[in-house]
């Protein structure tokens, strides 16, 4: 997403006069200097290098794995505090017959995946990877968490995931939460220039477990696919106090938006 509104505003100097008085007439010299400056918003612009936001399961047996990255590069002018992810479904087929145990919903297919891996922050030598699952959480409980801010799930999943990464909105931040230790690398900073890479692994559960005829209960997800799509909502730094000696160029533009501003978390 990205701002791109520009505010102009132009700021009249006070005048320098000099008056020169004799012989009854005067004559006035003057030098009026006017001072434009031009303030403009920055931008957010995060790029997502990775084939797809989507994840397609289909074809796959119980015990697959499946691995995806993606890369986080800040493409704006502002440096990008967090990276809120939100995981969706759509496209379900249900494959099932009366042969492999009858109809499944989606939300059902779903809870037979468990996220395993969810690291970030390896990348280009900067980074200090992080784990941000705990403990195995089934995509059905991230979607409901991510996507519908359910109390149930984030009561499922509040010892899964790592609480620095847990936003108030039920997203999970994906981006560089380093703290006391390289500060100027949390989020994705414009400057240094410095990207993300998140790391997620998938895996379809084996469940073992059978009904009193002898077949495995998982039969009824023969022939189900779905797709899991991932959003990636890039927000900005709080407002910081602008001393213009300090943090502006001769143009008025703030270099310091471009770096994380740690004397402004809260």
């Amino acid at each position: 997403m990205a701002m791109k509104k520009s505010i102009r505003l132009g700021v009249l100097s006070g005048a320098l006069g000099l008056a020169l008085i004799g012989g009854g007439t005067w004559a006035a010299f003057n030098d009026v200097e006017t001072a434009n400056a031009v303030y403009s918003t920055g931008e957010l612009n995060l790029s997502a290098k990775e084939n797809s936001g989507a994840i397609n399961l289909a074809n796959i047996k119980p015990g697959d794995r499946i691995k995806k990255e993606f890369n986080f590069e800040n493409k704006g002018s502002l440096a990008i505090n967090q990276v809120l992810m939100s995981l969706d479904y759509s496209q379900f087929q249900d494959g099932t017959s009366a042969k492999n145990g009858g109809k499944n919903t989606a939300e059902e297919f779903l809870s037979q995946f468990q996220v395993s891996v969810l690291t970030v922050g390896a990348e280009g030598g900067n980074g200090y990877p992080k784990n941000i699952i705990l403990d195995h959480a089934n995509l059905l409980d991230l979607h409901l968490l991510t996507s519908k801010q359910d109390q149930t799930a984030f009561e499922k999943l509040r010892h899964a995931v790592d609480e620095k990464f847990l936003h108030e909105s039920g997203k999970i931040n994906v981006a560089t939460v380093d703290g006391s230790t390289a500060p100027e690398y949390d989020g994705i900073p414009k400057n240094p220039f410095d990207y993300d890479k998140m790391e997620m692994i998938i895996e379809f559960v084996n469940d073992q477990t059978k009904d009193k005829a002898g077949n495995y209960i998982q039969n009824k997800y023969q022939g189900d696919a779905i797709q899991v799509d991932l959003s990636f909502e890039a927000t900005q730094w709080n407002g910081l106090t602008i001393n213009p000696k300090k943090h502006t160029d001769e143009k008025g533009y703030v270099k310091e938006n471009e770096k994380a501003h740690s004397e402004d978390k809260k």
